[in-house]
């Protein structure tokens, strides 16, 4: 009786290695070009808890190649959100933006704002964090050198050194603060079906806006049950139905 029930528990524990959605992986699906089963097992994969800039990367290519070119392109996007130097997401994302329906013009920014939005998602607030911390520790080491220097041209060094590195550590902390806030706003969201009214009002029985189609990048700026009102970038305002986006 005891081999019996050591019998069965070892195969309980093996039955997951033989089951079908482990024996074929993603990737191995992805490989075998069966993309609608690969994207299946990414999207199950995620509904796990597990999330890696790789595997929202391989789920648009998936997607991508079944033509869903809102779910890639919004995939592709959470992959540049987790790793921002991910450079395969970048060239597969204006690849895939290239095949969408709708050519919205993006109203002119300043210099500054470029500049600004740049810098804040050049790194995750993790990777900025570090450089704060980096610039910190050099702050502090041309204040010491500032108080015990053994020659006035090395403390004029250190006072030069110092108000670089002030500067520098006022400018990281508003861009870790920027950059944080980017992150933890997640308003950026992609229109995930193929074609949606926009309306005026958070109504059904509104007036129509407009209408766009999946791959459509937006802003959501408030929402309502049901509802997001959305800032395209045009500068279009409009509310469109929760069920038809999705946040990055």
């Amino acid at each position: 009786m005891k081999k019996f029930l050591f019998i069965a528990a070892v195969a309980t524990l093996l039955s997951p290695l033989f089951s079908p959605s482990y024996a074929q992986s993603g990737d191995d699906l992805y490989r075998m070009g069966d993309y609608q089963a690969a994207a299946a097992a990414y999207e199950e994969t995620l509904a796990s808890g597990l999330s890696s800039p790789e595997l929202h990367y391989n789920l648009g290519g998936a997607y991508y190649h079944e033509g869903q070119m809102g779910k890639a392109i919004l995939n592709y996007e959470r992959a540049l959100r987790l790793d921002p130097s991910f450079r395969d997401a970048r060239e597969n994302l204006a690849l895939a933006n290239s095949r969408i329906s709708d050519r919205i013009a993006t109203l002119p920014q300043p210099f500054f704002v470029r500049w600004w939005n740049g810098l804040c998602s050049a790194l995750l607030p993790s990777g900025w964090r570090i450089v704060w911390l980096a610039v910190f520790a050099l702050l502090a080491a041309a204040i010491v050198v500032l108080r015990i220097g053994s020659s006035f041209s090395i403390r004029k060094t250190a006072l030069a050194a110092a108000a670089a590195l002030g500067f520098l550590l006022i400018l990281t902390s508003a861009v870790l603060l920027g950059s944080t806030h980017r992150f933890n706003a997640h308003s950026d969201a992609i229109v995930t079906q193929q074609t949606v009214t926009l309306k005026v009002s958070p109504d059904l029985k509104s007036a129509d806006k407009m209408t766009v189609h999946e791959g459509t990048k937006a802003t959501i700026t408030d929402m309502l049950p049901g509802w997001y009102k959305i800032v395209l970038s045009d500068g279009t305002i409009a509310w469109c139905e929760q069920n038809s986006i999705e946040r990055i």
